[in-house]
């Protein structure tokens, strides 16, 4: 669960992990850029790494905000790219679209979105979507993990379970997403795995529809769930990041 930073090079990457999980659930990605001579940093976003109860306490601005202290630290590179999972892509999202407002904050040049949580299913869109609209109590839940194939000895080490009042943070952090993304210019790859059964492809098409971005890339890997990068098809998912950084 511990924050990263790997690798040496002009340029540099911002992993954001998702909600619950950690910077394990992005560190093959970042591997993967260490080795291609791209510096990549994944931090350990607020209220995670401890314990649920941490969570509590803890809002999507606090996520926003500790993204883009992220970002401008990293200011001085040659080219910044940014990579989220899931609740981390919508963050990443964001910065892209704001990396021009914010004083010292810099451009991003690329951005990869892993399982965006744009449109979630299932068990996760009744916590947004029904226990989302409820009274926040700070309370916690159990949380169903959405964990690679089985064969896989990666595995993800999240939270088991997550307070009631992040499914109104969730549903709201991706409605403030969907409506700044008119307004990422930068080329952008979309990934999803077929088995995921936290969210669905439908709102990556949703997403891509309604980027400002001239260049969107969306792409679907047919034996992948939720957690993209610790899957069996971690390689080429890496990979495909990878080579859309390294694009010119």
């Amino acid at each position: 669960m511990s924050a990263f930073s790997l690798g040496a090079g002009p340029d540099v990457c911002l992993l954001l992990h998702g909600l619950t999980g950690g910077p394990s659930e992005v560190r093959p990605v970042g591997e993967a850029l260490a080795k291609a001579g791209i510096r990549a940093v994944g931090p350990l976003l607020p209220g995670h790494g401890t314990s649920p109860e941490d969570l509590i306490t803890v809002t999507r601005s606090d996520l926003r905000e500790a993204a883009l202290r992220a970002l401008a630290a990293l200011r001085g590179a040659r080219q910044i790219f940014v990579c989220g999972l899931s609740a981390g892509g919508l963050l990443a999202l964001e910065l892209a679209a704001h990396s021009r407002l914010h004083e010292g904050v810099p451009e991003v040049s690329r951005l990869a979105l892993l399982a965006p949580a744009v449109e979630l299913r299932g068990l996760s869109w009744v916590f947004t979507n029904l226990v989302g609209r409820l009274p926040a109590l700070p309370l916690l839940a159990g949380k169903r993990r959405d964990l690679p194939s089985p064969g896989n000895t990666s595995l993800d080490d999240g939270y088991s379970r997550v307070p009631l009042l992040w499914g109104r943070e969730l549903r709201l952090l991706t409605r403030e997403a969907l409506q700044v993304a008119r307004r990422v210019h930068a080329p952008t790859l979309i990934l999803n795995g077929a088995l995921d059964k936290t969210v669905a492809v439908s709102g990556s098409q949703r997403l891509a529809r309604a980027l400002g971005s001239k260049r969107v890339e969306l792409r679907v890997f047919p034996r992948t769930g939720h957690l993209m990068p610790l899957d069996v098809e971690s390689f080429e998912v890496c990979s495909a990041v990878v080579s859309f950084f390294q694009e010119s």
